[in-house]
């Protein structure tokens, strides 16, 4: 199994950084790298999400399924797309300093036989990670409104 983990302290209300957090269709607005997101199906704290965005120079499709825990965590298992079965945790703590995220992504990269899992580590880890990270400082810098 392959693990990234990504963290952030943004200093608001841990209701205001679970909503944005949480309504995902506006992340384009302030994540570069999403271009479109969209619920597809809700029934109460669960939802399935189909998103499109850009990776490297290639624009790519995923669909998850999506279970909002208000003020502690969302998690997500990807059902369509480049990395099938990817469990997504986001954790919330909130702090004396603000709300603390922790983004934690595990999977399994068998798209190649045999080395899939050593690419997966090499080259995919690391495009997660970045991407998470643009995530939290999106959502931090919406929280905050700094630019």
């Amino acid at each position: 199994m392959i693990r990234t983990v990504n963290s952030i302290l943004i200093k608001a209300s841990i209701d205001r950084v679970f909503s944005v957090a949480a309504d995902m269709e506006k992340y384009p607005e302030f994540i570069p790298s999403y271009k479109e997101v969209k619920v597809v199906n809700r029934d109460g704290n669960k939802m399935i999400v189909e998103r499109l965005g850009q990776v490297g120079e290639k624009t790519v499709k995923w669909k998850s399924c999506v279970t909002l825990t208000p003020l502690k965590s969302i998690q997500a298992e990807q059902l369509e797309g480049p990395i099938k079965g990817m469990q997504i945790q986001w954790l919330f703590e909130d702090t004396k300093e603000g709300v603390k995220i922790i983004l934690i992504h595990d999977f399994e990269y068998k798209k190649i036989p045999l080395i899939g899992n050593l690419i997966g580590r090499l080259i995919v880890a690391r495009i997660v990670k970045k991407m998470a990270e643009e995530t939290l400082k999106g959502i931090k810098t919406k929280v905050e409104g700094k630019r």
